[in-house]
């Protein structure tokens, strides 16, 4: 039975474990998805829900991409130059780190088909990173923005600066399940139909800066496109494992 499972938090709002049963119904293998919800993580804590679970690979989503890098066997390449880790697969007794989000920002960014040349990314955490690594591989110069001190903050840049950058990439949960109301702390009046919005959010929608981007006549997308792409690449990982587990 292929055991599979998702680590992070929050969580119980995630569509991982019905993405997941529809390939294993698809692929007519038996197993399930379950949620393990957690805000910290430890090589004793995977080994534990690993061992205990019996579990082939889990997803990994916020606040545990960056920091569940350090604690595998290895990881692979992408994952390495993003520096965040979103699937972990057990493969011969060895825990694997991936990132299959790339696969799914590049699929988004295909669809929301902008032309900027330069970005501005909301967020620095592990989904951020995978965004501003894809938008390096295109060519497309980016900056990451957080609330914290310092030259990359949001108060950093004035509406002239905000204007200059095209294409605007959310990987905060502002928007999310818990902060549905929270709106970015951007500069008003400055989205123009010439923009890009790219929302990694999936639910709920739409999200305060994906109405704010239809308002203004700006071209967007949100998250599911990335979910579902970087789950089929995930599930890819899965299956390969389990068969070889066998």
């Amino acid at each position: 039975m292929l055991k599979l499972g998702l680590i992070g938090f929050p969580i119980k709002h995630s569509l991982s474990p019905g993405l997941h049963q529809g390939f294993m119904e698809a692929f007519e293998v038996e197993g399930s998805y379950e949620l393990f919800p957690t805000q910290t993580i430890t090589r004793d804590i995977l080994d534990t829900l690993f061992t205990s679970n019996n579990l082939t690979g889990c997803n990994v989503t916020i606040p545990l991409k960056e920091q569940v890098l350090p604690l595998l066997d290895r990881v692979d390449s992408t994952a390495a130059a993003v520096g965040a880790v979103n699937t972990i697969v057990l493969e011969s007794g060895a825990l694997v780190g991936y990132n299959t989000d790339c696969a799914g920002i590049e699929k988004a960014l295909d669809q929301l088909n902008s032309t900027a040349k330069s970005a501005l990314i909301f967020g620095t955490g592990g989904a951020a990173k995978a965004v501003h690594y894809i938008l390096s591989q295109r060519g497309i110069s980016s900056k990451m923005l957080t609330r914290k001190p310092g030259a990359f903050n949001y108060s950093a840049l004035t509406a002239e600066n905000f204007k200059t950058h095209k294409l605007w990439i959310n990987c905060t949960p502002l928007g999310g399940p818990q902060f549905e109301d929270a709106h970015l702390p951007l500069p008003n009046g400055v989205l123009t139909s010439e923009f890009a919005i790219f929302d990694l959010i999936y639910e709920p929608l739409p999200t305060p800066l994906l109405k704010a981007a239809t308002d203004a006549g700006a071209r967007s997308t949100d998250g599911r496109i990335m979910l579902t792409e970087q789950a089929k690449e995930a599930w890819k990982l899965f299956l390969a494992a389990y068969y070889k587990n066998l």
